[in-house]
């Protein structure tokens, strides 16, 4: 009997002493802010690297600047525990933001940091992302983006936009040039494409309309709608519905499972298996 007090005392001060770990959560509740500039009147392109918050990059023609704001949110204990650097070297420019260790338990969001960045339309772009929303408009220049989660919003690109999206919803808008994505989960919708589209997608709903070229769509699962495409679409699907209307031309490799409905096709209209 006494050993199995001890037994149970012992547990007990387990458990408690558990507790007392998850009840004392730190806070990432210090704010700081941060604003770095770097001129980019000769530069050509510019390479961001960001962790965990929000990313908001914009472009414009009437700045020479690339200007970064940075809002930084760590636990008040630890407030050094990040890296924010704005270098450039050559015709390249260089954007480094990411907490250091987000490890343990944290009461509310864990510590990030929000980017809200300006740069001149004209650069060619290359950002990695790790989680938070993310917003790239009005570039001049070809686009490069790996995102890890979280939304992820490109609008207003006057140049070719390549995307490796992980998971989250992706909305692509408004693109003159070739668009090609690689998507691992969650719903995506494009629109005004003015040039080809190559779509690798896992899984999630894709919804694609006003494309003046051709469209090749690779399609795990999820439903897929297709509207007003001037060239020719090419389907290798996997399971979800196909709705394909006002097309060039239509080439389905695989319908996979689902539903099919097909309108106003004007040129070919192929179904392989």
């Amino acid at each position: 009997m006494k050993l199995l007090s001890s037994l149970l005392c012992v547990t007990s001060a387990t458990l408690l002493s558990g507790c007392i770990v998850v009840a004392n959560p730190s806070h990432a509740n210090h704010h700081d802010q941060k604003e770095l500039i770097i001129d980019a009147a000769t530069l050509t392109a510019f390479d961001v690297e960001a962790g965990a918050g929000s990313l908001v990059i914009s472009g414009s023609d009437n700045v020479s600047d690339i200007t970064v704001v940075a809002d930084i949110y760590t636990d008040k204990r630890n407030t050094d525990n990040y890296q924010l650097e704005l270098t450039n070297s050559g015709k390249k420019a260089f954007l480094v933001a990411k907490i250091n260790s987000s490890s343990g338990f944290w009461q509310g969001d864990s510590p990030h940091i929000n980017l809200k960045v300006t740069v001149p339309s004209h650069l060619m772009l290359a950002v990695e992302d790790g989680s938070g929303a993310a917003s790239i408009s009005n570039i001049n220049g070809a686009v490069e983006v790996k995102d890890g989660s979280g939304e992820l919003t490109i609008t207003n690109i006057k140049n070719n936009l390549s995307v490796d999206d992980g998971s989250g919803s992706l909305y692509v808008n408004n693109v003159i040039g070739n668009v090609t994505i690689v998507d691992g989960s969650g719903s995506m919708e494009l629109s005004e494409i003015d040039g080809n589209v190559d779509i690798d997608d896992g899984s999630g709903s894709i919804y694609a309309k006003e494309i003046s070229g051709s469209a090749l769509f690779e399609d795990g699962s999820g439903d897929l709608t297709v509207r007003k495409v001037d060239g020719v679409i090419t389907i290798d699907d996997g399971s979800g519905d196909i709705d394909v209307e006002q097309a060039g031309g239509l080439k389905i490799l695989d319908s996979g499972s689902g539903g099919l409905r097909v309108k106003e096709v004007k040129g070919g209209f192929e179904i392989d298996s």
